[in-house]
């Protein structure tokens, strides 16, 4: 699907921005609240590449896209010229509240995931130019080596104006404005002051002169202040000068703020962060490696990695090296390795490309394949890799390995050369990277995976005998209890038609649902009404409670997992309160809907007209 195109037919079929109030999404489906619902041409939407059918419903224009809604609903905002602020999500809501180490992290993606590739292959180049120097095949002095250097060195010598523009964006201001902040504190004459000691004042009040090349806390602190300067600006100001004067006034009061007091205060925090970092490191590099690099790949699993980026790039500007790096470069090495072994070993048919394509992707660091696709599934290969990556972790403190650049794969390990050469620290390097990839391999085929009972040419409970070889039967179980309706009788034509896929239906009695299977939380809905799961034997399941209730934002609703959670048949996912939702004037009926009905032959459901919680609902062959 091309989300860019599929975006702009959608608009151009629902009557354009003209006839849209507001737009929203939800799991499955983009919401048009439009101002003439009869304009938009129903069969004509619905043979748009991409959609699965539309709805009217409560009001709103539903076109049902399915996995792929939120990159359809990014576009179309691009498409709608608004910034993703102006239109609300129901992913997040604006009301809901976040913890402030959240709102922290959420604020650390958003600022730097836009820069990671660019960044990582700024990275990879220096690495290699290191490489070369120690090889002798380029010298500092040749012109080549300096047009290299400079390719590589720019994005860290400019940082604050790229992470400028990046924050800008995040902070909901106008990047451009916030990247002008950066360039002025990388600004020749103001870098050239601060490098030869210059005294230096704004209206007579002494400025501490700072050089911010390769800052990082500054102009992010910066971007902030200005967005929220910028915004009130723009209700204060008259609307016919307001293109020039809002920025023209951000310019003229944030950037000597930012040089007066923002630039000194985040700097002292930056300096803070890199010697508490290397003092907790001085401890024990060896229980420093074992702890973080065990639990790396678990911390990656739940987004909290993000806290860590400042700290590892603030170590690199601040020292020009990262210990902490270097010991948990070898995580994604122990993630392969247990791929690669379930590749060897599996005898599914199915898993088994999918296990190679991630060791693959693995090598050249991208593991999100290999963990959500391949070893969190199987559970113990997951833990497998993690004991491979602590090991290989302190093995990597114990040899002082370090990093010198931001990388990834195996074209970052160029990254961990000392640029006065090669020193133990490399070589225990590599030595962690090798440790992680084998260990990481014997410890999964020995114990973190084991080969399905069932085979071909044999049968049991779980398979069923077919003329052309033996069908795996997989058994969804039900996630709740009540009264089994057909599919087709649900209110809502996203799943009654089959739009979705294929499933089952109950009319819950008791508002608890529980995990159909063992599997993992693929996402669950901030409103808490619909969640995604993946079997541990690849069958994908949305569970969609009530009819509407997305509309409740989560009220009546109570979670107990969380994106990435490895869940075991029974597990508790979800309470919510029947009789108030009922009241509310809301359809309770769930859907339970096999989203990759295309991949199976054969799909049963209980013929039963009630169902337990945990007894089997549909069998997927």
């Amino acid at each position: 699907m091309n989300h860019d195109k599929t975006a702009k037919e959608i608009l151009s079929a629902v009557g354009g921005n003209d006839n849209i109030n507001s737009v929203i999404h939800c799991v499955t489906r983009l919401r048009f609240n439009l101002k003439d619902m009869k304009s938009p041409n129903k069969d004509e939407i619905k043979q748009i590449d991409g959609v699965l059918t539309v709805v009217e419903s409560g009001g709103q224009f539903q076109v049902v896209i399915g996995n792929e809604v939120p990159k359809v609903y990014e576009s179309l905002l691009k498409t709608m010229g608004r910034e993703p602020s102006a239109s609300t999500s129901e992913q997040g809501n604006e009301g809901e509240k976040r913890g402030l180490f959240n709102r922290f992290v959420d604020v650390v993606s958003g600022v730097f995931m836009p820069v990671v590739g660019v960044l990582a292959a700024a990275g990879i180049l220096k690495g290699l130019l290191a490489l070369f120097i120690t090889l002798k095949w380029l010298t500092e002095d040749m012109n080549t080596y300096k047009i290299l250097f400079a390719t590589a060195d720019a994005l860290f010598y400019f940082f604050p104006i790229i992470l400028g523009f990046s924050a800008g964006k995040k902070f909901g201001g106008n990047p451009f404005i916030s990247a002008t902040i950066g360039a002025a504190l990388v600004y020749p004459t103001m870098t050239a002051a601060a490098t030869a000691g210059t005294g230096m004042s704004f209206l007579s009040i002494p400025v501490v002169l700072i050089n911010y090349t390769q800052s990082v806390i500054p102009i992010i602190i910066a971007s902030y202040l200005a967005a929220n300067f910028e915004r009130w600006l723009t209700k204060v100001s008259p609307s016919s000068i307001k293109m020039f004067l809002v920025p023209l006034i951000t310019l003229a009061v944030i950037t000597p703020v930012v040089f007066m007091a923002v630039g000194p205060v985040a700097t002292l925090i930056s300096d803070l962060l890199a010697k508490g970092a290397m003092w907790t490191y001085g401890l024990s590099p060896i229980i420093a490696g074992l702890l973080l690099a065990g639990l790396w790949q678990t911390i990656i699993i739940f987004g909290l990695h993000w806290a860590f980026v400042p700290i590892l790039l603030n170590n690199l500007v601040t020292n020009g090296f990262d210990p902490i790096n270097g010991m948990l470069y070898c995580t994604t090495f122990a993630q392969t390795g247990a791929a690669f072994a379930i590749a060897i070993k599996t005898r599914d048919k199915k898993l088994k490309p999918i296990a190679m394509s991630a060791t693959i992707s693995g090598v050249m660091g991208v593991t999100e394949p290999a963990i959500y696709g391949v070893t969190l599934p199987a559970k113990k290969a997951f833990v497998m890799a993690s004991i491979a990556g602590g090991i290989a972790g302190a093995v990597a403190g114990f040899m002082g390995s370090t990093a010198y650049g931001f990388g990834a794969g195996v074209f970052g390990i160029p990254l961990f050369i000392n640029p006065q050469g090669i020193d133990s620290g490399f070589i225990g390097f590599i030595l962690s990277i090798v440790i992680a990839f084998v260990l990481g391999f014997i410890l999964t085929y020995m114990f973190g995976y084991r080969v399905a009972d069932a085979t071909v040419g044999t049968t049991s409970s779980s398979a069923t005998q077919t003329a052309t070889g033996t069908l795996t039967e997989h058994t969804v179980y039900s996630p709740l209890t009540g009264t089994i309706i057909p599919l087709t009788e649900v209110s809502d034509e996203a799943f009654s038609t089959g739009a979705m896929g294929q499933g089952a239906a109950i009319k819950p009695s008791v508002g608890v649902a529980y995990a159909p299977f063992d599997g993992v939380i693929v996402t669950i809905f901030k409103t808490k009404h619909a969640i995604g799961l993946l079997s541990e034997d690849g069958v994908e399941i949305l569970i969609h409670i009530g009819i509407n209730t997305v509309s409740l934002k989560g009220k009546h609703f109570t979670s107990y997992v969380s994106d990435g959670d490895v869940v075991r048949k029974g597990d508790k996912l979800v309470e919510f309160d029947l009789a108030a939702i009922q009241a509310a004037g809301y359809d309770t009926t769930t859907s339970v809907i096999v989203c990759n009905t295309s991949s199976y032959s054969d799909i049963q459901i209980n013929s039963s007209s009630e169902v337990e919680q945990g007894e089997a609902l549909i069998s997927v062959k």
